[in-house]
């Protein structure tokens, strides 16, 4: 019985160290967002909120229910993300954030000793 135990145990904690996920910041033209729920990395990737982030890259955003995809349109450039490219977090969707970021022509970064991905949605001014 007690050999059960221990392997059931191992076996939950291998589960929750795969489905882990590491809170990470987010910067967008170098203004710190806060989201919540928090912005995060899990397998690999960056996720935040939908809306928020979608907002904070200057964005708007239109869920079609029906077809379970968000339109994103900032500008010129539009992205549609589907639902089953992000994560539920806390009943809420978090999308890729190079996803977002790369659809809507701006730069993307991670800042791994940071922990930190930066978003940059304006030219920089050129110095003379």
């Amino acid at each position: 019985m007690r050999h059960i135990v221990t392997a059931l145990t191992l076996m939950t904690a291998l589960a929750a160290s795969i489905y882990a996920d590491t809170l990470v910041d987010i910067y967008v033209n170098g203004q710190k967002q806060e989201f919540v729920p928090a912005a995060r990395v899990r397998e690999g990737k960056a996720y935040a909120p939908l809306r928020a982030a979608a907002e904070a890259v200057g964005a708007e955003v239109k869920w079609i229910e029906s077809q379970q995809v968000a339109i994103i349109c900032e500008a010129d450039a539009c992205a549609i993300i589907r639902k089953q490219q992000g994560i539920i977090v806390s009943g809420r969707l978090l999308i890729p954030l190079r996803l977002l970021a790369e659809a809507l022509d701006a730069e993307v970064s991670w800042d791994g000793e940071r922990k930190a991905v930066r978003i940059v949605t304006e030219p920089a001014v050129q110095q003379q």
